[in-house]
């Protein structure tokens, strides 16, 4: 009994830590793109991957500590916080709409400011470098690797198709990343739930 209460003591502080350096990773990752999501989406998930975070933990203090009140409250609200997440995801899921590349590619060339745009999703133009050819302009250096204006170095793809297919990929990235925090949320309140009662009987063999 004493071995399999530490393996899964074990198991549990591996899956907690995990957990966190998952939450804190999906912290960073939001912060890096917070300019392309809405405020809301933002706001609402630095909330959940740091309400994770805490519990996570609370986990790992909880094993170690061989609370069984602490490792029921983890399970508990482990568990409510997997339930809320898989509900809102499926919601956003259902109502999101992919940023459209085209408007935000349109909008900057419009405002003569696709700079940025080309430097970051590594482009040219909306179409591609004949955009500014057929306006006999000449191709700026943020079209260009490393700024560097050499015909080995120009970006081919157009802006509106780069931006898109980020877009798209990044609806890909959040899906597949908030299914994973579920499924560890959850296996962490199931061993916090075994790790409650090991230490309950634990303790129950003390007390004769």
């Amino acid at each position: 009994m004493g071995c399999a209460t530490t393996s899964v003591k074990i198991a549990s502080i591996t899956l907690n830590v995990i957990l966190a350096i998952l939450a804190f990773g999906a912290i960073g990752w939001i912060a890096f793109n917070a300019d392309s999501e809405s405020e809301e989406f933002v706001i609402a998930a630095y909330i959940t991957c740091s309400i994770i975070v805490v519990f996570a933990f609370l986990g790992i203090f909880a094993a170690i500590r061989e609370s069984v009140c602490l490792a029921v409250t983890s399970a508990v609200f482990l568990i409510v916080l997997a339930i809320l997440q898989i509900i809102s995801t499926c919601i956003f899921l259902h109502n999101l709409d992919v940023k459209s590349g085209q408007t935000v590619v349109e909008q900057a060339w419009q405002h003569n400011n696709l700079d940025g745009l080309q430097q970051k999703y590594e482009c040219c133009g909306k179409s591609s470098a004949q955009d500014y050819i057929l306006l006999s302009q000449p191709i700026p250096p943020s079209c260009y690797v490393d700024l560097k204006p050499l015909t080995a170095n120009l970006y081919l793809s157009g802006c509106i198709e780069k931006v898109q297919s980020y877009y798209e990929a990044d609806k890909q990235r959040f899906i597949i990343v908030s299914w994973v925090l579920v499924a560890f949320e959850l296996l962490c309140s199931l061993l916090a739930v075994l790790l409650a009662v090991n230490f309950r009987n634990k303790q129950r063999r003390m007390q004769f």
